[in-house]
């Protein structure tokens, strides 16, 4: 288990086109069509006892309707959609919004979910000699089917079967994987293919009836992988296949605060201990008054103000995610109810030919009151975990040797240094002879 990977790769039937982003590259199914990724590349992780959760959101454009990735992970995962919000929430989660208040005039956002629906196929998809297809299912907008291979040369094989490129050199790393008894999670999406929908940023920002050559631009559905790994690991190994641009931001909750035993102290930015978060996510958000004072506020304006400090509308995909990875941990399972439940929903959307922002509304209303009962029962767990942000460019010859493994590490607070000059130049010198 030594090799953990989660290179979501697009590979490209016409010739590869260099990723961007680094760990999750797309790639297309059409014999003329060309993809690249776009946007920062964001990854969550989550680990404790033995339970691992990874989600990313990516982004692309290309001229093509549909596109796949190849996923290896060291056991089956389960596989969930996440919100599309999941990255903007959580960075409010880190650093609360301050709610402003014009006495004369208050504003007030609107603050709507965007998420997606999803697609299943009963059929194993056939094919190749010596690639057992483990399980299959549809999570949103995507067709996943989990893979055994016995070789390298079989997953290429199953690869050309259904119409994804295998990028040159990719089957050393691939055999690497394989030989440590490895699985692999063959993702296929389509982007345009419902009509009577209208495009929304996050989920696809095409005109299903748009002629030949037009480019798709946007980020696709958000993903969740839980599974079971018997240490913390980052797989990024196939990220090397995709361009040169290796800048990564991984938001960490784990036990304790990590660094990147591979890479370098400098990529850690921040570290938020666990209840700080829980206050950020459970207390009523700062507020910032103008065009006046708290003086000048009546009692309803209170009243309003308050309603608008709610941090749920801003963080509270952060507090469901964060608080459904930890109840998996505490119930020792990989997937809930009602992750599978919205599962079976989408499915039956997709089967009608429904997708968008209003069926995924309806089925946030059916499945809250079972997301509310296991964020209550274990958000309270986060008060015992820490996050971790790395920001930075990856060394490349680490990500093409091995994946991110990480140990306990210690952000030291920056040293305040006055701003006269006497006392910066006194500070100094006793720090020096100290």
């Amino acid at each position: 288990m030594k090799k953990l990977l989660l290179g979501l790769f697009l590979l490209s039937l016409s010739p590869v086109v260099a990723d961007p982003c680094g760990m999750v590259p797309p790639l297309s199914l059409g014999d003329d069509a060309t993809i690249t990724r776009i946007g920062e590349q964001k990854t969550y992780v989550f680990y404790k006892d033995g339970i691992e959760s990874i989600v990313i959101h990516p982004g692309f454009e290309g001229n093509v309707d549909e596109f796949g990735m190849l996923i290896p992970f060291p056991k089956a995962p389960a596989l969930r959609k996440v919100s599309d919000k999941t990255f903007d929430h959580i960075k409010k989660a880190i650093d609360p919004p301050k709610i402003v208040h014009w006495v004369r005039r208050p504003s007030r956002p609107v603050f709507s979910a965007i998420q997606r629906p999803r697609r299943k196929s009963q059929a194993a998809p056939g094919g190749s000699q010596g690639v057992k297809v483990l399980n299959q299912e549809a999570v949103g907008m995507y067709e996943v089917a989990v893979l055994g291979a016995g070789s390298a040369e079989a997953l290429k094989a199953w690869m050309d079967d259904h119409r994804f490129r295998f990028p040159d050199g990719m089957e050393s790393t691939c055999t690497d994987y394989i030989k440590d008894k490895w699985c692999f999670v063959a993702v296929k999406t389509r982007v345009g293919q419902k009509s009577g929908i209208e495009p929304k940023p996050g989920m696809r920002r095409t005109n299903p009836n748009k002629p030949k050559g037009q480019k798709f631009t946007g980020k696709v559905q958000a993903m969740g992988f839980r599974f079971a790994s018997k240490k913390l690991e980052v797989p990024m190994r196939l990220s090397t296949f995709n361009g040169d641009d290796t800048h990564n931001i991984v938001y960490l909750l784990a036990e304790k605060p990590m660094r990147a035993k591979n890479l370098g102290k400098d990529l850690v930015k921040r570290q938020i201990t666990g209840l700080q978060l829980y206050n950020n996510l459970t207390e009523l958000l700062p507020y910032q008054i103008k065009g006046g004072s708290e003086d000048d506020i009546s009692p309803n304006d209170w009243k309003r103000l308050n309603a608008r400090r709610t941090p749920g509308p801003h963080n509270g995909v952060a507090a469901e995610l964060f608080s459904s990875d930890l109840f998996a941990e505490s119930e020792g399972k990989l997937s809930h109810a009602f992750e599978e439940k919205e599962k079976t929903l989408l499915d039956i959307g997709e089967r009608l030919g429904l997708r968008g922002g209003r069926l995924d509304a309806l089925h946030d209303k059916i499945l809250a009151e079972d997301r509310k009962g296991v964020q209550n029962e274990a958000l309270s767990y986060l008060k015992d975990m820490h996050l971790t942000v790395l920001d930075g460019d990856f060394d490349r010859d680490v990500l093409a040797r091995e994946n991110i493994v990480f140990e306990p590490y210690k952000l030291q607070a920056k040293t305040s240094v006055s701003e006269n000059p006497l006392v910066a130049l006194t500070q100094r010198l006793l720090n020096f002879f100290s």
